[in-house]
């Protein structure tokens, strides 16, 4: 005996179209969860950085230095890349801050490289990091053309935040202020 979609009834061709829109909603919600993860691996990587480590930077004193006086060997480093005028950058800021107070200096180098603001007084760009509880030992400039070269990358956005691993391999890139994905840099950190 052959059943009809007339003798089938209402009630079962709904029965159909929700559980077809529970696997649509379900498939939603992967593809996002899929979409936030690889959100960590956008972007160019940057050079590895034992090939960094000669990069010319300026210290928060306006003396000139390596990126490498910044770095320790051997520990995990998170580079953040921002600007004085970068409002999602000062949105970033107390995530970074919330991160070195969780790891101190001798587990996490975390560096606050301030790019394309190299006309900022140093007193504007100090109060700024005080504000959002950022330790000025890792503060430190860089010149575009440098930036450049380290980012691998001609499209310098910022805030960009850079996870390295302890031999100083790039494993996570952030582009923007995401703040699910810079909750999830202390879990690199720690493995």
């Amino acid at each position: 005996m052959t059943t009809s979609r007339s003798e089938v009834g209402a009630g079962g061709w709904s029965a159909r179209r929700a559980l077809g829109a529970g696997a649509l909603l379900a498939l939603a919600f992967f593809a996002s969860t899929l979409w936030i993860g690889r959100s960590f691996d956008s972007g160019a990587e940057p050079m590895p950085l034992a090939d960094a480590r000669q990069l010319p930077v300026t210290l928060a004193d306006g003396r000139p230095a390596r990126l490498g006086d910044a770095i320790r060997p051997g520990v995990p480093t998170v580079v953040s890349l921002w600007a004085s005028w970068c409002g999602p950058c000062r949105k970033e800021a107390p995530a970074l801050a919330a991160l070195r107070r969780r790891f101190g200096p001798s587990e996490l180098n975390l560096v606050y490289l301030n790019v394309r603001d190299q006309g900022a007084e140093r007193a504007v760009l100090g109060a700024m990091s005080r504000a959002a509880g950022l330790r000025a030992d890792g503060y430190l400039s860089m010149e575009d053309g440098q930036l450049v070269r380290f980012t691998n990358d001609l499209a310098t956005a910022i805030p960009r935040t850079y996870v390295f691993d302890r031999a100083g391999a790039p494993v996570a890139t952030i582009i923007g202020y995401k703040p699910l994905a810079l909750a999830r840099v202390a879990g690199l950190v720690s493995a």
